[in-house]
């Protein structure tokens, strides 16, 4: 296995056409065709299948890029340190999270404070299963996100078949977030239960049914069609503000010093089927560098 035959396999599942790919690597069809059969022959697996509209990953190859990233990103890494070893290393941190303000304001916060030096620092947004494979293939050294409680052990299995190792943060509660569509935003309610927001539609996050499809399995409004179902922060923030819908999400102490966000109101969620727990994941092969560690430590300040 070489490490120009991934970065074949990568092109072509950009490409999703051998051909489209081999004229992007300039080389010829055949040669390309005949380089990822090698490899195939040598794992012992078939990375690609062919469709009408060209070719598409199998199962295994789906899992099989992944740690193709992971290779390649260490390759280049080790390239750039080579190149680099006599000059100031930059500072390089990277952590992909879940949908939470206090957070990315933590992450500004750590950067501002090394800003001076040479700094490569990224902060990637997502999903529950975005944070997953953006830590699995080391595009983050750190992920932040929210497990469901009831179904942490499910989770677990998840994360150590990826390699990965998790701690946790705290336990938070629940709470139920509306924008000034929504009769409760001007209430002096500081708690709500489910049945108050039967009558509205609930937006959620495309993955939430996946990290808590057991407590939401148990609520009526799970069988209904009232619910929108959105994959960014900012659309689903348009959305509470411009209708009376409203969103389940964590509410942590974090937020007694920060707001929550402008125009969007957070109360708590009194109900017990709903138990959430935040914490962070990093690949079992890779330790965390003094700035992510730094940067949970100021996580766990923030909570308290």
């Amino acid at each position: 296995m070489r490490i120009e035959q991934l970065e074949y396999i990568v092109k072509i599942a950009q490409c999703g056409s051998i051909n489209k790919a081999a004229q992007d690597l300039y080389l010829s069809q055949s040669n390309l065709s005949q380089s990822i059969k090698s490899l195939e022959n040598e794992v012992g697996k078939k990375i690609f299948k062919r469709t009408s509209k060209g070719v598409e990953l199998t199962k295994f190859g789906l899992e099989f890029i992944n740690h193709a990233h992971a290779t390649m990103d260490q390759y280049y890494l080790t390239q750039e340190f080579c190149k680099t070893y006599d000059r100031n290393p930059p500072l390089k941190f990277s952590v992909a999270c879940q949908y939470m303000r206090f957070a990315n304001l933590l992450f500004l916060e750590i950067y501002k404070k090394y800003s001076s030096n040479y700094a490569a620092f990224s902060f990637l947004e997502g999903s529950f299963l975005d944070i997953i494979d953006n830590v699995t293939s080391h595009s983050a050294e750190l992920g932040i996100l929210l497990v469901s409680q009831s179904q942490k052990k499910i989770t677990l299995n998840l994360m150590r078949s990826r390699g990965l190792m998790y701690n946790s943060i705290l336990a938070c509660p629940a709470s139920i977030t509306v924008g000034k569509n929504h009769p409760l935003y001007f209430s002096n309610l500081t708690e709500v239960t489910l049945e108050m927001m039967k009558n509205y539609p609930i937006v959620m996050y495309k993955d939430m049914d996946f990290n808590f499809s057991s407590e939401l399995s148990k609520l009526d409004i799970y069988t209904k069609g009232n619910r929108i179902i959105v994959s960014d922060r900012n659309t689903l923030h348009e959305i509470l503000n411009s209708t009376d819908s409203y969103s389940i999400a964590a509410y942590t102490n974090a937020y007694k010093n920060v707001d929550y966000y402008d125009n969007i109101k957070a109360l708590k969620l009194n109900d017990p089927r709903f138990s959430m727990e935040l914490g962070w994941i990093r690949s079992i092969s890779h330790p965390l560098s003094d700035l992510a560690v730094e940067y949970i430590e100021m996580i766990k300040q923030s909570q308290i």
